[in-house]
């Protein structure tokens, strides 16, 4: 075997990568100047029809790659281009496979092209799908790891995968329950980091030296990239620092059988054929120079010039991406919504006036709705709390008096005020399945409450103590025993 076809099989044993189409890519995505070195004989030996001497790809592979590198242009205006015409496509994919509510194909789009440039931003927002069982989160996540940039769908994640996978790779993690819990915090913390570009993992790999005629063990030092795009979904919802970093969609059982019945042959699909050979040749020709990186000057220019906080009265300002930040500062997103967002609005901006408009328009829509999530959700937990610290009562409790109470627990301020009355409390207790019994008097609604339950779920948010947790278990325990003897 010539010396060229030894590299390669060592370069693919070493990323464990198998020489056919699929490997041909995960094998261009190394971006290793040995790769295109070690090719350039396989690919001259097929453009001559010399078969036999073709021995280390296959010969539709090096076709592919022969062609691809004939075609490639360097134009960005060309890239802006295929983006503009490959938008669609995919949105007629998903469309195909899923029923999802109508705002939620754009950001997925998007999200999807970006998995090919991600690398462009200094930072790129998971997605997050949270669904009941048999809503399709399963199959979106599939079809998303089909579409996007080596993409790979996992069912489990943990975090030697993690930081040894992550370059060039698109994780699609599926079933992604209790990532909140004590024994993930490993996990967590490097997925509450791996949005962010620059954020290196180090760790110790044990090597064995010649020191002194003798074979010694010692330690090197790998370093680690963990930026990359990465999607979840969970039943049960995702953890709160964790969740700031995502952009959430909620998934519901479609009723749609002319989707819901088709099989999942995504990797058959002409279609889904068609938009990934596209994005191979857009793969390799970066984006226009990247404005995200020139927003803080434009914003500096604007506050340092007196200019208000009207949107209305934003004017020109010398600056080539004056138009495309105006629009973005008119959403009035900051902070991490703006920089979850900002890369979607870069490629969604690539894609046309109409989808830029679009974006910017679910934005706005998105942040309001987090907003509203974010009181409702930790409200949840808050009941959750307030309940499990109560007695055991098995009597009716009207939920008017509850409210009351409750409203003692959280302590909230008038603003917060508003969201916590008798209506939202009744209709918590149901969400939450802590309702025994409930019945409807003159005066309002009675409930008998599920306090045990309500003690078992608080464990799922918050850590208790084991001798505390126990002596309030032993208590609960015999007032039980003690009713029972009366």
């Amino acid at each position: 075997m010539k010396k060229y076809e030894l590299e390669v099989k060592k370069l693919c044993e070493d990323n464990k990568i198998y020489l056919d189409m699929k490997g041909y890519k995960k094998l261009e995505a190394l971006d290793d100047d040995r790769y295109f070195k070690l090719l350039i004989t396989p690919i001259k030996n097929f453009i001559n029809n010399n078969r036999e001497q073709d021995t280390t790809l296959e010969a539709g592979s090096v076709k592919v790659y022969a062609k691809k590198k004939e075609e490639v242009k360097e134009s960005s205006g060309e890239t802006i281009e295929i983006i503009k015409e490959i938008y669609p496509k995919i949105i007629k994919v998903l469309k195909k496979y899923v029923d999802l509510r109508e705002d939620y194909y754009n950001l997925i789009v998007l999200w999807i092209i970006g998995t090919y440039f991600h690398k462009n931003f200094p930072t790129y927002c998971y997605l997050f799908f949270n669904a009941m069982k048999g809503s399709g989160k399963t199959r979106l996540l599939k079809l998303i790891s089909n579409l996007s940039k080596n993409g790979e769908f996992l069912t489990s994640l943990n975090e030697a995968v993690l930081f040894r996978t992550a370059k060039n790779s698109t994780f699609c993690i599926d079933e992604f329950e209790r990532i909140g819990s004590k024994e993930k915090s490993s996990l967590r913390e490097l997925l509450n980091s791996a949005y962010k570009q620059g954020i290196n993992v180090k760790r110790a790999r044990k090597v064995k030296k010649k020191v002194g005629g003798e074979v010694v063990e010692d330690y090197e030092i790998e370093n680690f990239n963990v930026y990359c795009p990465i999607c979840m979904a969970n039943i049960w919802g995702m953890e709160e620092v964790l969740a700031d970093r995502c952009i959430t969609l909620v998934l519901e059982k479609s009723n749609r059988p002319e989707i819901t019945k088709l099989l999942e042959l995504f990797d058959q699909d002409d279609a889904i054929k068609e938009i990934i050979r596209t994005f191979s040749v857009v793969s390799e020709v970066k984006l226009p120079k990247n404005n995200i990186y020139t927003w803080n000057s434009y914003l500096l220019d604007y506050y340092n010039n007196n200019y208000t906080n009207n949107t209305n009265n934003i004017t020109n300002i010398n600056n080539t991406n004056h138009t495309f930040f105006n629009k973005i500062l008119e959403t009035s997103l900051d902070s991490r919504n703006l920089e979850l967002f900002f890369p979607l609005f870069i490629i969604a901006d690539l894609c046309g006036e109409d989808v830029l408009k679009e974006t910017l328009e679910t934005s706005k829509k998105f942040v309001q709705e987090k907003k509203v999530d974010d009181i409702t959700e930790s409200k949840d937990i808050a009941l959750i709390d307030f309940l499990s610290e109560q007695e055991e009562n098995k009597e009716y409790i009207e939920i008017k008096d509850l409210t009351k109470s409750f409203k003692v627990f959280l302590e909230e301020d008038d603003e917060n005020a508003k969201w916590t009355n008798t209506r939202w409390v009744g209709r918590a207790l149901k969400r939450l399945a802590l309702i025994k019994e409930k019945r409807r008097v003159g005066h309002g609604v009675e409930v008998v409450i599920n306090f045990k339950k309500a003690k078992v779920k608080i464990k799922m948010f918050k850590e208790v103590e084991p001798k505390e947790n126990q002596m309030k278990i032993d208590k609960e325990e015999e007032k039980v025993e003690v009713e029972k003897i009366k």
